[in-house]
């Protein structure tokens, strides 16, 4: 269970303490939720941040923690079935390729990476290898992950209007 954001616990930021406890409050937790926990005060905030949204992923697929997994937080409201809406991560200026992975897998973290390394191993291999510049690699990424996404909303909800006014490229 997700508790809402802005609980703390475990001295970690934000709501991820309470994540990684499961919603246990001050229960013990176990070996691997010690492991995640102490992995995550260590990384940045935006890993953080990215670490949170696959965990919500995860709770998501319904393969969660036994009879806590179809619970939902309190004061939340339930997710709409189908393929959840990316999360806006804004380009910053002067981005480099590999921060724009980064913020481009946070933003559509509900694909399939492994669909998505082909393409993007290939452009990124332009940008180090054949000096191609940074932005038009980045422009070309969107792309990518937006083509994907709309193909992931197709295929799993035909009936859900296409939002090509969001696309990178418009």
């Amino acid at each position: 269970m997700i508790p809402p954001k802005g609980s703390t616990d475990a001295g970690l930021p934000g709501d991820l303490g309470q994540v990684l406890a499961g919603g246990q409050g001050r229960r013990k937790r176990d070996v691997t939720t010690e492991a995640i926990a102490e992995v995550a005060a260590r990384l940045s905030e935006a890993d953080r941040t990215s670490l949170l949204k696959f965990a919500r992923f995860l709770e998501s697929q319904g393969d969660g923690a036994g009879e806590e997994s179809g619970d939902i937080a309190a004061g939340s409201e339930p997710e709409p079935a189908g393929v959840p809406e990316p999360e806006p991560i804004p380009r910053p200026e002067g981005e480099s390729v590999i921060k724009a992975m980064r913020r481009l897998t946070a933003t559509y973290y509900m694909l399939d990476r492994g669909k998505l390394l082909n393409e993007a191993s290939s452009l990124m291999a332009q940008h180090v290898m054949q000096g191609r510049e940074a932005s038009e690699v980045i422009d070309e990424l969107e792309t990518v992950f937006w083509s994907h996404y709309q193909a992931r909303v197709q295929a799993e909800d035909p009936h859900r209007d296409g939002n090509d006014k969001d696309s990178p490229t418009s």
